[in-house]
């Protein structure tokens, strides 16, 4: 019976005599099992399998001369060739379960290999085997973990880099072109205001005017739609609102924007007293009435209808313009989905609708649409009413 020594010299021998034999057997078994994270041609399945078998020899001869049956420290080629082969596999999208499976098939083809020439494996040996073919696991392992970590670190670098230009963004968004915009609109008002301007002096104010606010709500909407995707929502200040009165101004800012339509109350005419911001639940509701007077015929009637309950009040904006396509409907509050898909960009950005219900949401409502060619287009806006805050106090 041959020693371990022995032994270990004759696995070497044949470990590179019938390499092809294994790496064969072993691409058979692998696609078999399915241990690729996904189809490879067979040279990039094998990748540095040949080279690990001549470490693996090398391993075992070298066992077998400094101590037959004893453990010995790692050799560096192998590896070398498993930290690279560990590279691969995560270039490919491999996990690392994948990884040490592939190395579980190996081991398995070359017992089995071994069993069909070797009536009795020495335990000397099998060791040695063992032990140099969990070094290249541990390699790969390593490696595959490092280069991920590597691409996660890169990844959150490049997150914060993005984060910190889209902090500069905003700020010059929000300060650098609010501000001459600003100006421009109370310049322009200004002189609109001056006695005696020829009226083709006065359309063109009326427009630069017009320009200049539907700039500032393009800036708005981009401001609070970064706002609620880095958030989660958009801030609101909540305060003891008659939503009555708030929408008795928006209609009439409505009706000045929009002269010659006609919007139509419908509902109790009492005190809706709740818990909201008023500057937020004003711009939702001019949002939906603009919208409504928009895409409705300019001899139609847009209606507004009121409800109010002991726990919320709704408002429902209706209109008889085309109405939204079926298939539109559940993404009408998307982000960058224009009222008009034909619409220029530059006259919306497709976030008033988005907006509008993260704000009915952030006061823990919801806006919600219903469309049909018999019935017309309703936004439903529901508001729960919260708990009233007390007046301030007097000095």
């Amino acid at each position: 019976m041959p020693t371990c020594s022995q032994q270990a010299h004759a696995l070497a021998d044949r470990l590179e005599r019938e390499q092809q034999v294994i790496v064969d057997r072993w691409l058979r078994r692998v696609r078999a099992q399915g241990v690729a994270a996904r189809p490879l041609p067979a040279p990039e399945l094998v990748d540095r399998l040949p080279e690990f078998l001549e470490q693996l020899a090398a391993a075992l001869r070298r066992g077998a001369e400094e101590d037959a049956c004893g453990e010995t420290d790692p050799p560096t080629s192998a590896g070398r060739v498993a930290r690279e082969h560990g590279t691969q596999r995560y270039r490919h999208g491999f996990d690392i379960r994948a990884v040490v499976d592939e190395y579980t098939v190996l081991l398995d083809v070359l017992f089995d290999l071994f069993a069909e020439t070797e009536p009795c494996l020495d335990i000397g040996a099998s060791r040695l085997l063992i032990h140099a073919a969990s070094t290249g696991v541990a390699a790969a392992v390593e490696q595959f973990s490092t280069e991920r970590e590597a691409d996660v670190q890169s990844a959150q670098e490049a997150l914060l880099k993005a984060r910190e230009y889209e902090e500069q963004l905003i700020g010059v968004v929000s300060h650098d072109l609010r501000n001459p915009l600003t100006i421009i609109t109370h310049c322009a008002e200004l002189m609109r205001r001056t006695e005696h301007l020829p009226a083709p002096v006065c359309r063109q104010l009326q427009r630069l005017r017009g320009a200049t606010d539907r700039a500032m709500r393009l800036i708005g909407d981009l401001l609070d739609f970064t706002q609620a995707r880095n958030q989660g929502r958009i801030s609101v200040k909540p305060v003891t609102v008659d939503l009555r009165l708030l929408l008795r101004e928006v209609i009439d800012e409505a009706m000045l924007t929009h002269p010659g339509r006609t919007i139509e109350r419908a509902g109790a005419d009492e005190r809706m007293v709740g818990c909201w911001d008023p500057d937020r639940i004003a711009q939702v509701l001019t949002n939906l009435l603009d919208n409504a007077l928009k895409f409705s015929p300019t001899d139609s009637l847009v209606r507004v209808e009121t409800e109010l309950a002991p726990d919320r009040v709704t408002v429902a904006v209706h209109n008889r313009g085309e109405p939204i396509a079926p298939e539109r409907l559940g993404s009408v509050f998307e982000p960058f989905q224009r009222a008009d898909p034909d619409a220029n960009a530059r006259v919306s950005l497709g976030l008033g609708l988005h907006i509008s219900r993260q704000l009915a949401r952030a006061h823990g409502g919801d806006l919600s649409v219903e469309s049909s060619p018999e019935a017309g287009t309703r936004f439903t806006l529901t508001l729960p009413r919260g708990v009233p805050l007390p007046p301030p106090s007097q000095p």
